[in-house]
């Protein structure tokens, strides 16, 4: 008896083990999809990396139609239609993923970015901008999307706004914007100004100035400002301010400056200046130009003698011999025509026709068919002016 209720036990068991064996085998169609899923992700990916955006594309879509919930693989594909600059198809991708219930916050907000991408690939700023100001209404703490909206704020002439996030981004990670932000007001400013608007362009000034009192752009700016308002003694402060930080820029302020004293019938005040400019920095040969220059409307006598003295100092400073050239035909002496010609001519020899490339602007002495710096071909252009076998990038 015990026997067969062993025998009929074991033989339960057996059947009981067939039947799951035959009817609970775990569904390996998941598994299948998944793999195949993700090798049409590398695929995708191998394509990228090769530069065949449209079989990455084809790759990538291939697993959506398997699965649909993947959000990584609609971003990639989002990405991969605006670098073929199918900004459209873009556009619908990131604006579909916005439309599902289950978004997390964070997810929305990398939505609006890549929007924002998208709008300003496609030449719609203000679109980008719209998306990009929805992203820090939200998260005020993202610093890359600050960074992107002063850019487009910049890019699309919002001075104000741009110099405000500017401002939000030194507090956000500690970093001195002032200079940039006095920038911006100083163009918001000049942008007032040519508009009509003066109280206004003061109003800029002040805040340009409050950011930093020693921006170069911004006491140019209110120099301007000053001298249209009928203040030249101040604009003549201003611009001796920049000029003592930026004494280099002498051929840009300096006969603003000249013109400002004379309007004042204080032409006197002009050697005063130069003198001190070039008492505290004497081997500047910019100052030491300029003040040739302007000395050549009254004594160019003396004034031949600065500028020969400054091209036996500096043989390749080409814009001295140029002043030097025109005061010798001024007094009409052949031999010193004759002489100053030869001299710039010598000059002339150390400066080479070389060659320079169209896309990146690398240059050298010497013809190439490849450019050794981006690798493009075809892109030689003669390039006037350079010495001979420099080498430099725009």
């Amino acid at each position: 008896m015990n026997l067969l209720l062993i025998i009929g036990i074991g033989f339960f068991l057996l059947l009981v083990g067939a039947l799951l064996g035959r009817y609970y085998v775990p569904d390996r169609r998941p598994l299948k999809r998944a793999a195949e899923e993700g090798r049409a992700y590398v695929r995708g990916l191998v394509e990228a990396l090769d530069g065949d955006a449209k079989a990455a594309i084809d790759e990538i879509s291939k697993a959506l139609r398997g699965n649909t919930d993947t959000l990584e693989a609609y971003f990639a594909l989002g990405t991969l239609f605006r670098a073929r600059k199918e900004y459209e198809r873009a556009v619908r991708v990131h604006q579909a993923l916005l439309l599902r219930r289950k978004l997390d916050k964070k997810t929305q907000l990398r939505v609006h970015r890549q929007l924002a991408l998208d709008f300003e690939a496609a030449g719609f700023r203000r679109r980008a901008v719209k998306a990009l100001e929805y992203v820090v209404a939200r998260d005020k703490k993202n610093v890359k999307a600050f960074e992107e909206l002063s850019r487009l704020y910049e890019l699309t002439g919002d001075w104000e706004r741009a110099a405000a996030v500017q401002k939000r981004l030194g507090k956000l990670d500690d970093r001195d914007t002032s200079e940039l932000q006095a920038h911006l007001f100083a163009q918001l400013a000049q942008k007032q100004m040519d508009e009509g608007d003066t109280s206004a362009a003061r109003k800029s000034m002040r805040r340009a100035l409050s950011a930093n009192s020693s921006s170069i752009h911004a006491l140019h700016v209110l120099a301007l400002l000053q001298r249209r308002e009928g203040n030249g003694a101040a604009a003549v402060k201003a611009w001796q301010k920049a000029l003592a930080q930026a004494p280099d820029l002498v051929a840009f302020f300096g006969h603003r400056l000249e013109e400002t004293l004379y309007e004042l019938g204080k032409t006197d005040e002009i050697d005063r200046i130069y003198d001190g400019l070039i008492e505290t920095y004497p081997s500047n040969v910019h100052l030491r130009l300029a003040q040739a220059r302007f000395d050549a409307k009254r004594n160019p006598r003396r004034a031949l003698a600065a500028l020969t003295a400054l091209c036996e100092e500096q043989p390749r400073l080409l814009p001295a011999r140029r002043e030097a050239a025109k005061l010798v035909l001024q007094e009409g002496d052949a031999d010193a025509i004759r002489a100053a010609f030869e001299e710039l001519l010598s000059a002339l020899d150390t400066i080479d026709r070389g060659y320079r490339c169209e896309d990146c602007g690398h240059a050298e002495r010497d013809l190439f068919w490849q450019c050794t710096s981006c690798s493009s071909w075809g892109s030689v252009r003669v390039a006037w002016g350079r010495r001979a076998g420099e080498n430099a990038a725009r």
